[in-house]
């Protein structure tokens, strides 16, 4: 299943406008803790939920759509040798300030995730690869996830979370038989949910769009790889790695009935497997 597709080289382009225009700000408002390995925005990190394979000194690691690159300074913390990649040059200026202030070394690489295999050529380089609030962003997932497969070596680990289906939902209040008010998600179409538009200032406009669960897990075995791990984590308003005021404040209410991230986890068999 995969939305109509665009004329990548200008989406690519539009992507780098939003997200070059967006960067300054967002890193102003919003802590994303590299001492913790995150998932998504106001849900639980690695330290509570626990679901990383075991990662050892001198394993290679990818980051697709990194960011400021908290999660690739918290595994090079670990003795890990990492990439990672981002199509804005604003948020790598960032994460290569985050590295310098840490003392880590990462290898980013300025591109769209679509163009990882050439940006980043060769198959069965990584031991771990992974993005977090990525995907919804790239034009077909399918592809992205097949050639993150191809990079990973056999045996390898695969994260990828995205924004829940149900997420991208309308909040709704609802009035009771007894006249009362409650709230809760409509979504008109689960199986080809509304996407979410955004533009910044500027006027440039992007989509997050969201794929039902059933849609990841067949891409992901359709690339050769075993889904061991799905989550949908329940929010956090303390301690939560990936947070900002205007979010803690805001979505409590509606992150307690429903998931806003789906958290996959793959393996690549080895040929012995």
């Amino acid at each position: 299943m995969s939305k109509l597709k665009k004329n990548p080289i200008r989406e690519a382009a539009r992507q780098q406008a939003y997200w070059d225009a967006l960067a300054p700000a967002y890193h102003r408002v919003t802590r994303i803790n590299s001492r913790d390995f995150h998932y998504g925005p106001q849900i639980p990190g690695e330290s509570r939920l626990k679901i990383l394979p075991p990662l050892r000194r001198g394993m290679t690691a990818l980051e697709l759509g990194c960011g400021g690159a908290q999660n690739s300074l918290w595994l090079a913390r670990k003795g890990l040798v990492c990439t990672a990649l981002d199509v804005s040059n604003e948020q790598l200026c960032h994460a290569r300030k985050l590295a310098r202030e840490e003392n880590l070394e990462i290898n980013f690489i300025r591109g769209a995730i679509e163009d990882a295999p050439r940006l980043v050529p060769g198959e069965g380089l990584f031991d771990f690869i992974h993005s977090s609030h990525a995907f919804e962003f790239v034009d077909d997932p399918c592809a992205c996830v097949e050639n993150a497969a191809r990079l990973l070596k056999p045996g390898g680990t695969f994260m990828l979370s995205t924004v829940h289906p149900v997420y991208n939902g309308e909040w709704t209040a609802l009035e009771t038989d007894d006249e009362n008010v409650e709230w809760g998600r409509f979504l008109k179409n689960y199986f080809s949910p509304e996407d979410d538009c955004r533009d910044d200032h500027g006027g440039v406009k992007i989509r997050s769009r969201a794929y039902p669960v059933s849609a990841w897990f067949g891409w992901l075995r359709g690339a050769g790889l075993d889904v061991t791990q799905l989550l949908e984590p329940r929010a956090i308003y303390k301690r939560a790695p990936y947070t900002s005021k205007d979010w803690a404040a805001n979505v409590e209410g509606e992150m307690d009935a429903i998931p806003s991230t789906v958290v996959f986890l793959a393996h690549k068999r080895k040929e012995n497997e």
